[in-house]
């Protein structure tokens, strides 16, 4: 049976640093209860998921069995995603450091899909009202704009 997952990211902690990287706080919800890295985790949110939304894409239209990963700029931790069948992913989330703390699940790939595409939209609209510009931005929004373009196949793998 599949476990709930949604990502969050607090749009109030985006901050622009000197070196016109955005960060704030980023993670994964899984089942309502658990959180990964954890609450609160703070991360490059704008590198990150350009690197996640190229990840997904390639989990949506590759075969069964194949692996992606879901990194952070620290390295660790780093979630390895592996497409099971046309509805189902597995996420293995793992901190290298600890692998105690390590814990994987099975999960709807679009439920997964769904709630990362809005939370990259809602992240646009905050870039946007911060007046915030910079090529890493620019790219962000183009890896966006390409998936409300051409959203995520639907239908079956060949």
């Amino acid at each position: 049976m599949e476990q709930h997952i949604s990502l969050n990211v607090d749009l109030d902690s985006l901050e622009m640093n000197r070196s016109k990287n955005i960060t704030g706080t980023i993670y994964f919800i899984i089942d309502y209860h658990r959180y990964f890295p954890g609450e609160g985790w703070y991360d490059f949110l704008v590198i990150i998921l350009s690197w996640w939304i190229k990840s997904i894409r390639g989990v949506d239209i590759s075969r069964n069995g194949t692996n992606y990963k879901l990194g952070f700029m620290a390295g660790t931790p780093e979630i390895f995603l592996k497409k099971i069948s046309e509805n189902q992913v597995e996420m293995n989330f793992r901190f290298e450091d600890n692998l105690d703390d390590s814990f994987k699940g099975r999960f709807l790939l679009k439920e997964l899909k769904d709630s990362v595409l809005s939370v990259l939209k809602k992240v646009i609209r905050e870039l946007d009202r911060n007046q915030w510009v910079t090529e890493d931005i620019d790219e962000f929004k183009a890896l966006v704009l390409s998936l409300e373009r051409y959203p995520f196949k639907r239908g079956k793998n060949k």
